[in-house]
Order: C-alpha cells, then structure tokens, then sequence
C-alpha cells in the first residue's frame, strides 16, 4: 500500500448510501484526475438505512475503499470532505468587505438573523461568493451553519481511519464547485440545480449575478423503491431492481390484481409530489429576490439515472435538462468507466476547490 505524493487533492463524500472518493492533481489551468471510487455503504443483501449510516457501517465502509485504492489515508495532507442534510442551513447575504478577523466576528451576529438556529450548539462559517454586483462596495457571502454535535460526527468518521478533516465544505456548495468551474453559467438567470440522493434531494440556485439559494427536499431515490413495493407488492430487493431497469411504470401486475391499486387513488406518485416540493421551492425563491428567469436544470447525484425523470421534469418546468458528467471537466491518467458518473459531482467538486 501506498501514499499519495503530497500535491494531490482528495475529495470525499460519504453520503447515506455510498461513499465517492475523488484524487486530482493540478496540471496547469486542469485538474488531471488520479484515482476514483463509489463504495456501496449496504452490500450483500444489507438494506438502506433510511436514516443514514451509523459508525459501524460508515468506518469499514471508509476501510474498505482505502484498502482498495491502496491509499494510506494518514498520508493524505489535502482532504476535503462535506456534509449535507436538514441539520445544516445555508442563507447568502451582502457584506461590506472586511478583514479575515472581523468578517468572522461580524457574520456570526448576522447568522442568528438569518439562519434558523434550534438553540443547540452550532458551527457557522462562510463563503465570499464573489462581488456584489448591485453594490461595488459590498461582496456576496454564504452564511452557513450546523449542529457542533453533525459536525464532530463527521469528523469522528474521519479519524477513525487516521484521516485529517482537512476542510469541510457544505454538499451543495460541492457539487457547484465542480460545475462552475469548467462550465458557461449565463450572464442572465439563474439554473437549477438537483443532487437526487438516496433519501434526499437537495435544490441549489445559481447565478452569476443573483443569489445562491439551497434548500433540502425530503424525496429521494428510497422513496421511489417505496412506491414500488407499496404499489406492486414486491420486496426492497426486487423494488431496486426495476427501478434501475424499468421505472417507475414496470411491466408488472399491480398488488390486489386486476390492476387494482392498493393506493388511494388520490394520493400523488413520488414524481408528482417531487415536482410539488421543486415548484415551492422556486416559488420561495422569486419571492425573496425577485428573479423568475430559470435557465435550466442541471442533475447530479445516484438517483439521476431513474428512468423518466428528466422527462417528467422537462414536460412539467418547460426547461431544458443537463445530466452533468463532471469527469469531462477533468483529464485523467485511470481508466473512467463509470456506470453512473453524474453521483461524483460533489467529491470531484471538493477534490479541486482552489484553496486546498
């Protein structure tokens, strides 16, 4: 087993049902790109905890993709990791542009103001997202903020395996990062971005001139196995199985026979109520600055690939629809044979943030 030489940049995302490791390292204006995995969490016939994955799943989950890598994670001097899910708020703001010192001091009062804080112990921090357009005295800043017990958990699963925390980024801001880069964001609007997860989706807004906006949906690709077996009576197994190969309209026999639902009639399919939570969401957001022009959809994450949706998104928001593939941002030096490329986003988005 080996270390990695010291100039490379590792990004990692354990997310609630794989873990994606990216290792880059710089070739002048690219990225060139070293090693890459997507560990399952839940092999063998284990299932999905809907949850997220406890210590005794996440750790030998970390173990056995080093060990597979040949990476010695205590060699690692670049490391930057992220969470994500409805323990962390985010919330962009305009700032007078101040020392490294008073920005720290200043923006932690501006975060009780505006970020829902439940009274537990929290972490808040920030990101300057560029100038603000509207006011040249002023910059654009993303306040973030979690629970100090999220945050720890975090980086206990890191230590366990002799890794160094290193930075730890917000998911949406990850999978951003490694769109924009390489990307043409337009100079008007604002596109939409959708990370579909295991048992979340979360929707970014980005602009280059309008404010960054992230908001948790609580619909992800278990709710679509859920569906199926509700609807059709088969096991999680066998749920998982069509929905990858068929959709979520399979050539099977509806559970009661005689094509008859056990459903209520009235209740929503998880696309309907998908595009339901999207719809507010964006309603939510011209509400609050007043851009209404979306320019177009760009998905990431493992649950991209389910059959039809980007078909039923484009017939319901009239928008077009990119699967962003962040390899092609990178040139690569291994083999790039991804069953499912567009769930890298946000460890290649963290493998080459520029301050690493």
């Amino acid at each position: 087993m080996f270390g990695l030489r010291s100039n490379l940049r590792v990004g990692l995302d354990i997310g609630s049902h794989s873990i994606k490791l990216a290792a880059v390292e710089k070739m002048g204006p690219r990225f060139r790109l070293v090693k890459w995995k997507c560990q399952e969490l839940y092999t063998g016939g284990d299932r999905y905890d809907p949850e997220g994955p406890k210590k005794s799943v996440a750790v030998p989950g970390l173990m056995r993709m080093f060990n597979e890598l040949q990476i010695m994670p205590k060699r690692i001097k670049r490391l930057a990791s992220c969470i994500g899910g409805q323990l962390v708020s985010a919330k962009e703001i305009s700032s007078v542009m101040q020392t490294e010192a008073e920005m720290a001091s200043s923006l932690l009062l501006e975060a009780r103001k505006h970020i829902p804080l439940d009274g537990s112990e929290t972490v808040v921090d920030y990101q300057i997202m560029g100038d603000d357009v509207t006011d040249s005295d002023k910059v654009r800043v993303l306040l973030v903020a979690t629970t100090r017990r999220n945050y720890e958990t975090h980086q206990d699963f890191l230590r366990e395996i002799e890794l160094k925390p290193g930075i730890i980024d917000i998911e949406p801001l990850a999978c951003l990062n490694s769109y924009i880069i390489h990307s043409q964001m337009p100079d008007e609007g604002v596109a939409i971005f959708l990370n579909i997860g295991a048992r979340r989706t979360t929707l970014s807004v980005y602009g280059r001139r309008d404010s960054f906006f992230t908001r948790d949906l609580p619909i992800g690709g278990q709710a679509f196995t859920e569906e199926l077996m509700h609807k059709y009576g088969i096991s999680y197994e066998e749920a998982e199985r069509v929905k990858r190969e068929q959709g979520m309209e399979p050539d099977l026999e509806r559970k009661g026979g005689n094509g008859e639902s056990s459903l209520s009639l009235a209740e929503k399919s998880t696309f309907d109520r998908l595009g339901d939570e999207i719809n507010r969401s964006l309603r939510f957001y011209v509400k609050e600055t007043g851009q209404s022009v979306f320019t177009h959809f760009v998905l990431t994450g493992g649950g991209v690939l389910l059959p039809g949706l980007d078909t039923y998104l484009n017939n319901k928001f009239n928008l077009p629809i990119e699967l962003y593939n962040p390899f092609n941002q990178l040139d690569s030096r291994v083999p790039i044979e991804a069953e499912n490329p567009y769930q890298m986003a946000a460890a290649i988005g963290l493998a080459i943030r520029g301050d690493l």
